[in-house]
């Protein structure tokens, strides 16, 4: 365990950092909000971070010593629960602070997308309602809704991933 928490740690800090950093990114250059059609796409391309820290982190585990399955999980669940506890505080400032509007740009997009689409006055105040009633009620289970898929869920199919990527000395045929 006191071997696994220094690079866990090292990639977990460095994996919340980048998650700020994006989401700082992403409000100055209204990609989350005018121009949200375009910051769908990085944010598709975002998964690529934690993919590519919790690999990381396992590699150079496994490079100091042969790491099991348990010890992968851990490690991709450290990294996973480090980088949440960095960017979850974050975000609430952010949702709340920072750009408290953010989704009045999201319904706002929404709108503009079901009018070029010829969708009904009507049919347009009831989705924007709808969005804007399910956006309160999720409010208050956000923290937990997202803290299973992005520190619990996804580091563990990671860690699964890494065994593709990342073998032990070990397993390694020797050369002829």
């Amino acid at each position: 365990m006191n071997k696994i928490l220094p690079g866990s740690f090292k990639y977990g800090v460095l994996m919340g950092m980048c998650f700020c950093l994006y989401t700082t990114i992403m409000w100055l250059t209204k990609l989350d909000s005018s121009y949200l059609y375009i910051g769908q796409y990085f944010d598709m391309a975002i998964i690529m971070l934690p993919l590519s820290m919790i690999l990381l982190a396992i590699r150079q585990q496994n490079k100091l010593t042969n790491i099991t399955l348990l010890q992968r999980v851990l490690v991709a669940l450290l990294v996973g629960a480090i980088s949440y506890i960095i960017y979850s505080p974050f975000i609430y400032l952010y949702h709340n602070v920072i750009n408290p509007q953010w989704f009045d740009s999201v319904l706002a997009l929404k709108e503009v997308e079901l009018k070029a689409a010829n969708v009904s006055a009507e049919l347009i105040a009831e989705q924007l309602q709808a969005m804007k009633d399910s956006s309160t009620a999720n409010a208050q289970m956000f923290e937990l809704s997202s803290l299973i898929p992005s520190a619990i869920v996804l580091p563990i199919l990671i860690s699964l991933i890494s065994l593709v990527f990342i073998r032990n000395k070990s397993s390694v045929p020797a050369a002829i």
